[in-house]
């Protein structure tokens, strides 16, 4: 009992989240006497649901890297179905599995399935059971940290840790945008604040759904938000953000009608820090600010074109905050 104090302790004693999900993957293993474990993210695409590995037990375990939650086994799409944990049958290799889902406060965010001989019973199912609430009621606490309490998005805060994760993968396409709601002064004045907080909070929920595999939309304050698109090519991180700027120029806003935004974005270099990344979007957004607005504005082909000198280089050890 005192070991378990113990490792409840040191869980509740982490903050970044993905070390928190390997060190709760890591307990379970040992503690539930596990063969085989693998966490699996849930990654909403447009209509569908994909399933993304995000880590497995042991090392040498590797299942597929994503798949379709129509592909996947039965126990992962009942248990993800029905928000519960789910006993199934032997797999192949005759162990049996046992899949539980991973909540945040709102929402399933992944699932986890353990491979072991028998079924899980007794004190052995209490613990696992005891530790997802465990886990469950510490993200809700870390993500009540990392939120906008207005928008429910991450907060700015939260943003350099999440850059420095995206930008030490960049070898692989990634890119920073920023985006701004046109004259959103004459909003609050003309209509009020909770006018204008609707406003973001409906701009909010059409950017999740827009870019709903994405996991870092921030609000930065005010009427300005920012998203980091990882694995995304500077064609494809235009057409999406067009696409969204249209989106948004089509939306009916109550009281207030229509709202457009402009936006700027740069790619994210693998030297890069967040100052520079965010510079580099913000002076793309004041051009596309200063040439009609309700516009996507790139920074590189700015520089390329001659309206920007190209002067915030990445790298270095500017901090934004």
């Amino acid at each position: 009992m005192t070991e378990l104090i113990h490792t409840v302790a040191d869980l509740t004693d982490l903050r970044n989240k993905d070390v928190l999900e390997a060190a709760l993957a890591r307990v379970i293993f040992e503690l539930a006497e596990v063969q085989r474990l693998s966490i699996w993210r849930v990654v909403a695409e447009g209509h569908g649901v994909r399933l993304r590995e995000r880590l497995s037990l042991p090392a040498h375990y590797r299942p597929e890297q994503e798949i379709s939650l129509e592909d996947a086994r039965k126990e992962w799409r009942d248990c993800y179905a029905k928000r519960c944990y789910i006993y199934g049958s032997r797999d192949e290799a005759g162990l049996c599995c046992h899949v539980f889902p991973l909540w945040n406060e709102r929402e399933i965010i992944a699932v986890m399935e353990l491979l072991r001989p028998s079924k899980l019973e007794g004190d052995q199912a209490h613990t696992v059971h005891g530790l997802l609430r465990v886990y469950r009621n510490h993200l809700g606490l870390l993500d009540y940290g990392d939120r906008d309490e207005l928008t429910g998005l991450l907060n700015r805060r939260t943003f350099g840790s999440y850059f420095k994760q995206i930008a030490a993968e960049a070898a692989i396409h990634a890119v920073i945008a920023v985006v701004d709601v046109d004259f959103f002064k004459r909003v609050n004045d003309q209509f009020g604040h909770p006018y204008g907080d609707e406003v973001l909070i409906l701009l909010a929920r059409l950017m999740s759904e827009a870019f709903s595999g994405v996991e870092g939309i921030f609000r930065f304050g005010g009427e300005e938000f920012l998203l980091i698109l990882p694995e995304t090519t500077r064609e494809e991180a235009w057409a999406a953000l067009d696409d969204f700027r249209a989106a948004v120029a089509q939306a009916s806003f109550p009281q207030v009608g229509r709202v457009t935004v402009s936006i700027g974005f740069s790619m994210i270099q693998p030297d890069d820090n967040g100052a520079a990344a965010f510079g580099r979007a913000d002076e793309a957004l004041y051009l596309a600010k200063h040439s009609g607005r309700n516009r996507v504005k790139c920074y590189e082909e700015l520089v390329q074109e001659g309206y920007l000198a190209g002067t915030k280089h990445s790298g270095g050890d500017i901090e934004l905050f």
